[in-house]
């Protein structure tokens, strides 16, 4: 097939992720360690936030069908798609979905990672890092505040569920809610105020892979309103001012293993 001349470019890696206003350095710190990892791919990101693409006005960025247009265009002739949040819920199975598209009528070869806490074996090594990490005292309590989805019958919510399950039989003292899913803070915030009251201290820890404008208004309001009952403060940084789970090695890991088995698929050399 003549068509077939024209793909002579190598291996790329689109990370995809929702992207951050204020803290897209977050991921740019990430593009640079899969330069590190992967020398002979080339890296390129794609954002499903157009808020968040409108702000930052890159001509770099751009969203996931636009970017295997462009790399198709380019000829490369395989393309690994990591998909860069946390659970396999809606934002996950868009990038299926594009990606089932392309492969339609794109001559490239096109594979994509599964979310991070899909695979059981990703989800027990992140989450009990999580448990190690913030140990709990008797007179004190985690409180761990995951996005959520808004339907219950969305894609991915088994494996909110199990999180949380764990995440509780890992502790009793490890307690959960969503900023605007299944168990969402305000609805539940009376009956975790009334476990809280009397406690030594209640430390937030946001399930977000940056933490940006949801940990700067959401998970802010939460810790005002418990302050009402106990003293409140957020998950030490692991790195820069504020924790998020990017930062976390488990989840770096994933990534990268994640990576290297969607590029065996595709007959690519890791190196």
């Amino acid at each position: 097939m003549k068509r077939l001349r024209h793909y002579n470019k190598g291996t790329a890696i689109v990370l995809c992720c929702f992207g951050s206003v204020n803290q897209q350095a977050k991921y740019e710190a990430l593009r640079k360690l899969y330069t590190a990892q992967f020398l002979d791919t080339d890296l390129f990101m794609a954002l499903s936030s157009r808020s968040v693409l409108k702000k930052l006005a890159s001509p770099e960025l751009k969203t996931l069908p636009e970017q295997l247009a462009a790399l198709d265009r380019a000829g490369y002739q395989r393309i690994c798609v990591v998909s860069c949040y946390l659970f396999p819920t809606e934002e996950h199975q868009q990038v299926t979905k594009t990606i089932e598209g392309f492969k339609a009528f794109s001559l490239s070869k096109i594979e994509h990672t599964s979310a991070i806490i899909n695979q059981v074996k990703y989800a027990n090594r992140i989450l009990a890092a999580l448990n190690d990490r913030f140990p709990s005292k008797e007179d004190e309590y985690n409180l761990f505040i995951y996005h959520g989805a808004p339907n219950l019958d969305a894609p991915g919510y088994s494996s909110i569920w199990y999180a949380e399950s764990l995440l509780k039989n890992l502790s009793e003292r490890n307690l959960t809610c969503s900023l605007e899913g299944a168990n969402p803070y305000p609805l539940i915030a009376n009956t975790l105020k009334a476990k809280f009251t009397g406690a030594g201290k209640v430390r937030l820890i946001p399930l977000l892979l940056v933490s940006g404008n949801h940990f700067e208004n959401d998970v802010k309001n939460i810790a005002d309103d418990l302050r009402q009952c106990t003293q409140v403060e957020t998950a030490q940084a692991i790195s820069g001012d504020r924790f998020c789970l990017l930062d976390l090695p488990e989840v770096k890991e994933a990534l990268i293993e994640q990576t290297s088995e969607c590029l065996l698929k595709l007959g690519a050399s890791r190196a």
